[in-house]
C-alpha cells in the first residue's frame, strides 16, 4: 500500500456503503491487484441464478449412477 497520496475522499465514500456495496468494491478492488479478468457482482449473479431451470434431484442421481456404474474402457455402454 503506497501513502503516497491522500485518499481522505475515498475513505469517506467507503464509509458511506452498505455492506453489500462494500462486498462488491472489496471483490473489484480484488480483480484489480490479482489480475483476474472476471467479476461478476454478487447481485448480478444471484439473479442470474434465479431463472435457472429446476434441477431433478433424484434424476440427476439416477444419470450420475448410470454413468458410474458403466465400464467404458471394456465397452460396457448399458
Amino acid at each position: 500500500m503506497t501513502a503516497a497520496h491522500d485518499y481522505d475522499d475515498v475513505h469517506h465514500l467507503v464509509e458511506q456503503l452498505t455492506p453489500d456495496q462494500l462486498v462488491e468494491v472489496r471483490a473489484h478492488a480484488l480483480r484489480l491487484v490479482t489480475g483476474r479478468q472476471t467479476f461478476v457482482p454478487w447481485n448480478e449473479l444471484k439473479r442470474t441464478a434465479a431463472h435457472l431451470p429446476r434441477i431433478d434431484y433424484a434424476e440427476f442421481r439416477s444419470d450420475v449412477d448410470v454413468a458410474i456404474d458403466q465400464d467404458t474402457l471394456l465397452g460396457d455402454v448399458r
